[in-house]
């Protein structure tokens, strides 16, 4: 018990703010996602063959869609964002294509209105977000860019160097999960990850604070929980959700969790879910602002990433990209395999040619 107060006490200093990326492993462009805009309707970046595809559904999986842009090279990975029922799809550099396109859609067909980066995506998950009217990408020279809909004309707003003079910030992604609150995030050789943050539609950003003490840190944006501001952290085979009343902090952090590995998390309405490795399979907790970890069980094997989509449900994946899990997040846990079409394997079989 000491050491885990220990810990969690060590991630807070003073004027400290929250961290990184969203669902599962923090940044990760190279694994399946969820953007779910309702409990049974959203939107996968999905692996198949040598490429990456867009799936979408109406029906929690039981049947899908191709949502995939025709004629782009998606086998560099693909970013995908949703906001307003307006989609932002990123594609990573791939071969000859050294600039990164950014296509949106309203979600209801397959036609995207494609505009051009003037550099390459940061290779990270959250590199493209989408606010309230508005398209966003960090680029890999760590500048910020923004598009506002209708315009098909980035906009420079600001980048790594402004943000931070001393240049030991590298930006890893964007976010807007709430109204005109905003977040920028970083990695840093030390003192560790970092938050940039604005309140005003992205206009001005600050620096939060935030100042992570350990070593194999891990971060996540936050989450808007009820009136609570939530950001998950591992860091020293510990997770801890640092909480604050506003965007801008101060955090405080909670108790501190034992999570070997890479911890997979989610955030619900009323609390944050993680996934933690245990033996042969994961183990999944949750815990509300200013409550502690509570055990809700196995789940028998090991995910890559877990979206919920309410206080009782999620969907997740795991090695396996021909189904999707869906996962009953009372205590027990309970998971039920959507087996996926066959097309969904297929369609992506071959490289695509620059």
């Amino acid at each position: 018990m000491r050491r885990l107060l220990a810990v969690a006490t060590a991630f807070v200093m003073t004027g400290c703010g929250a961290p990184h990326a969203a669902d599962s492993r923090p940044g990760a462009a190279d694994l399946p996602r969820f953007v779910m805009t309702g409990p049974d309707t959203g939107y996968a970046v999905w692996p198949s063959g040598v490429r990456w595809i867009v799936l979408g559904t109406q029906d929690g999986w039981r049947t899908v869609a191709n949502r995939t842009p025709v004629a782009v090279p998606t086998d560099g990975g693909l970013v995908l964002a949703a906001s307003n029922a307006r989609l932002a799809l990123g594609v990573l550099p791939f071969q000859a294509l050294t600039v990164s396109p950014v296509l949106t859609s309203d979600g209801t067909t397959r036609q995207w209105v494609p505009s051009q980066l003037p550099s390459a995506l940061a290779p990270s998950a959250t590199a493209v977000a989408r606010s309230q009217d508005a398209t966003w990408a960090v680029l890999a020279d760590g500048s910020v860019l923004t598009d506002s809909d209708g315009t098909s004309t980035w906009t420079s707003v600001t980048s790594a160097h402004r943000l931070d003079p001393s240049a030991s910030a590298t930006l890893t992604g964007v976010t807007f999960p709430g109204g005109s609150s905003g977040f920028l995030t970083a990695s840093r050789g030390s003192p560790g990850p970092s938050l940039f943050v604005t309140d005003d539609s992205g206009r001005t950003w600050h620096d939060s604070g935030l100042r992570v003490r350990g070593t194999a840190l891990s971060s996540w944006p936050p989450c808007r929980i009820g009136s609570t501001w939530a950001a998950p952290v591992q860091v020293d085979d510990h997770l801890v959700v640092l909480t604050a009343d506003q965007a801008e902090g101060p955090w405080s952090a909670g108790p501190a969790l034992p999570a070997s590995g890479d911890a997979i998390v989610s955030c619900t309405p009323s609390r944050v879910v993680a996934s933690v490795a245990t033996g042969g399979s994961d183990a999944l907790y949750s815990i509300a602002p200013g409550g502690s970890w509570a055990a809700l069980g196995t789940v028998g094997r090991h995910l890559v990433t877990l979206t919920a989509v309410s206080d009782t449900s999620a969907f997740a994946a795991d090695s396996d990209p021909g189904r999707v899990l869906e996962v009953s997040l009372g205590a027990p846990v309970r998971v039920s395999d959507v087996p996926l079409p066959d097309w969904v394997a297929t369609i992506g079989g071959a490289p695509m040619r620059n």
